[in-house]
């Protein structure tokens, strides 16, 4: 019997309790041994019955995994005279240029000044949706989505070419009218579909509207605890961010008026502010728009919690009180999922084009294919439905939280109650450290951020900003328990 003794065999293993099937695992190392020169080019293979004899496994799972190889351009079978390593591999056809070393002692990297000042911003990473009571995240396994795969054949077969192409601004407009006409029944704004401009999320709302609104250098005011992303945003655009306190009674602009400090643009949010999780009252709200009116000013009401309301009554966003000074925008990113990465504003008449050159000139689009699946989803009543049925889920999960953690923390921390939106966030009575906490709970695969790395100014607060939209009731309480002891334990 012929002979097959390269020492390359004796590296190959297999996870026997892997997803990932044994013919992949098979190819994925024969593939690496053959790049790495331990399997020389032109050599021959062992048949595939001798491997699998070598390796205890089948032969079929060989033959899978030499095909693949094969048709990767890696190996070569020859009738008669077996299966040989090919002597070109397709990356040698990849083109690389030599590398030229320039001329004088190399000076090491270094970022721009607003690089630098984003670098030293700590912006938070992104939510980890598997990870428990990570804030913001829907129910993601409640997206009905048998429904969108029907609606996306629909599409797809109806080879709606105006949806593949670059003419944006006609393919938006029948999202535009559904979301015009949704924003009129549910919170009560007036608008017309050609100011509905449709981005990917309201962070690019923030940086358009610095672009078209604000000068370099001016200042810009923003909730302090705030969205760092949203912080990050407006330092990348040159602007100077002025932190403003909020409270209970949400964002309070009378500290500016007394400071006389000159300022063009607020960017707030009404209800359930992300993070400290306020809904700002009636008597905040009409000095804000006042200011606005008298500072010639502007608002960017950021309103991506409305939607998702289980009790109480609707608050009436800034727009509705004051359109002429306020700009709208909000997201399906949380009533449906945040992979869509679908969101709007509502641009003021007299700036609809100066917004959609904004848009156009930094490419701030979401996919067509995408905007027509949800349009055809709001249009055939599917969305109204789904916010329904998420809404007493949510309700649920809410108050499930917040009752476990008043009887672990009630005596220690504010837990308020949640009437919308898809966070909690709980505020310790004395400061501690909340981000050691934090980082510790990651051990346990939870997602609870500290509250005091949102927090910007000399004020701090101390606290998580905790989730619950994405964590079924049950393990909901398992989470909290593990929140409590961990406070305990480092706290």
């Amino acid at each position: 019997m012929e002979v097959f003794n390269y020492p390359a065999w004796n590296l190959i293993s297999f996870e026997r309790g892997s997803a990932i099937p044994l013919y992949q695992q098979l190819f994925a190392q024969l593939r690496g041994l053959i790049a790495d020169g331990r399997i020389p080019r032109g050599a021959r293979l062992p048949p595939s019955r001798m491997l699998s004899d070598e390796l205890a496994i089948s032969r079929s799972t060989v033959v899978l995994a030499y095909e693949k190889l094969a048709t990767e351009g890696y190996l070569q079978k020859r009738v008669g005279s077996g299966t040989f390593v090919e002597q070109v591999f397709p990356e040698d056809h990849v083109l690389r240029p030599a590398i030229i070393q320039p001329a004088g002692k190399r000076r090491p990297a270094r970022p721009s000044v607003h690089a630098e000042a984003l670098l030293a911003l700590d912006v938070p990473p992104e939510r980890i949706e598997r990870f428990g009571l990570s804030p913001g995240i829907p129910a993601l396994n409640e997206l009905p989505y048998e429904v969108f795969a029907r609606l996306a054949g629909q599409h797809w077969r109806a080879h709606a070419a105006s949806h593949t192409g670059y003419d944006y601004t006609r393919a938006t407009l029948p999202l535009g009218r559904q979301i015009a006409a949704y924003l009129e029944e549910t919170r009560g704004i007036l608008c017309h579909p050609e100011q509905v401009i449709i981005l990917s999320s309201t962070v690019q709302t923030a940086a358009m509207a610095a672009h078209v609104l604000m000068n370099q250098g001016e200042r810009v005011l923003l909730e302090d605890p705030c969205h760092v992303t949203q912080l990050a945003t407006l330092t990348a655009c040159g602007l100077r961010v002025e932190p403003v306190p909020v409270d209970d009674q949400g964002f309070d602009i009378t500290a500016i008026i007394r400071s006389s400090l000159p300022a063009r643009l607020a960017i707030v949010s009404s209800v359930e502010q992300f993070p400290f999780g306020c809904t700002m009252s009636a008597p905040r709200r009409q000095a804000l728009l006042d200011w606005a009116v008298a500072e010639d000013g502007w608002i960017l009401e950021d309103d991506f919690n409305s939607e998702i309301r289980w009790s109480g009554a609707p608050v009436a966003p800034l727009y509705a009180g004051n359109s002429g000074r306020v700009i709208y925008t909000s997201s399906f990113n949380r009533v449906l999922a945040p992979g869509l990465r679908l969101a709007y504003l509502v641009a003021p008449p007299e700036l609809i084009e100066a917004f959609k050159l904004a848009q156009r000139i930094f490419s701030f689009y979401a996919p067509l294919p995408d905007q027509a699946l949800v349009t055809e989803f709001m249009s055939s009543g599917h969305f109204a439905s789904h916010l329904r049925r998420m809404r007493a889920i949510y309700r649920e999960r809410a108050g499930t939280l917040a009752d476990c953690l008043r009887d672990r923390l009630g005596s220690d921390f504010i837990v308020p109650d949640v009437r919308a939106g898809l966070h909690l966030t709980i505020r310790s009575h004395q400061p501690f450290d909340d981000r050691a906490v934090s980082k510790r709970l990651l051990d346990h695969e939870m997602d609870c951020p500290p509250l005091s790395r949102y927090c910007r100014s000399a004020l701090k607060r101390y606290g998580f900003v905790l989730g619950f939209g994405n964590n079924p009731v049950k393990r909901i309480r398992r989470y909290a328990e593990i929140l409590a002891r961990t406070i305990e334990e480092l706290g």
